[in-house]
């Protein structure tokens, strides 16, 4: 089996997971993600592509947000034995898979290979900027969660520490307990560029949110 039939199968699977998705992590998601990948991976001067690709093309298919995670690993597990791959090859693409995600912050210190590194600078990318702003929205409204919920904090300088905590959950909210770290969080000099407009571009979002939500006229 080649890496383009290899690479086929791994489309129709995560096709076949993500076709009816509402969350925010639907085909389109792993589309953009593998193509930012792929682009980080060239700039880097990283040459593995099959393991990113694969990766990139499978990483949402174990997510707790969207399925059972012992279950949906055993699937993905039976689909890598039928890739012809090597037992290292697998075990590198679930190491990555199962360790990349932002998961409340609780996998930010585990250490990933550059090719790990690599798709979860993706991944991260495609949270943040316009793209994110409108993932976020869409999942807070697929899990009926409001916009925005007022508190005594009113006006919010997201430059400084605010205790967030506290606050009811909302779409805004996600900006701040997880959107606005993920720039200082990049691993690649590429991804960490690409973060910055994005990162810049949610900051001026957030102000324009306020300033009409609490509009004085």
């Amino acid at each position: 089996m080649n890496n383009d039939e290899r690479l086929s199968l791994a489309y129709d699977y995560m096709h076949y997971f993500h076709k009816n998705d509402a969350t925010g992590h639907d085909v389109a998601h792993v589309n953009r993600v593998l193509q930012l990948a792929t682009y980080v991976a060239e700039q880097e001067d990283v040459h593995d592509l099959l393991i990113i690709q694969l990766a990139s093309l499978l990483h949402d298919t174990v997510d707790h947000k969207l399925t059972n995670v012992d279950e949906a690993i055993q699937r993905l597990k039976e689909f890598l034995q039928k890739l012809s791959l090597s037992e290292k090859q697998e075990a590198h693409i679930l190491n990555i898979i199962q360790y990349m995600s932002y998961n409340n912050g609780k996998n930010n210190n585990i250490d990933l290979s550059i090719e790990g590194q690599i798709v979860r600078d993706a991944d991260r990318l495609d949270a943040i900027g316009a793209i994110g702003i409108a993932r976020t929205f869409q999942f807070a409204g697929h899990f009926r969660e409001p916009m925005w919920v007022e508190n005594d904090s009113q006006r919010i300088d997201h430059n400084a520490t605010t205790n967030y905590d506290d606050w009811s959950p909302s779409a805004v909210k996600h900006f701040y307990e997880k959107l606005f770290k993920l720039k200082d969080l990049m691993h690649t000099t590429t991804a960490k560029q690409l973060a910055e407009q994005r990162h810049q571009f949610m900051k001026l979002y957030i102000n324009q949110f306020f300033d009409e939500w609490y509009f004085e006229g």
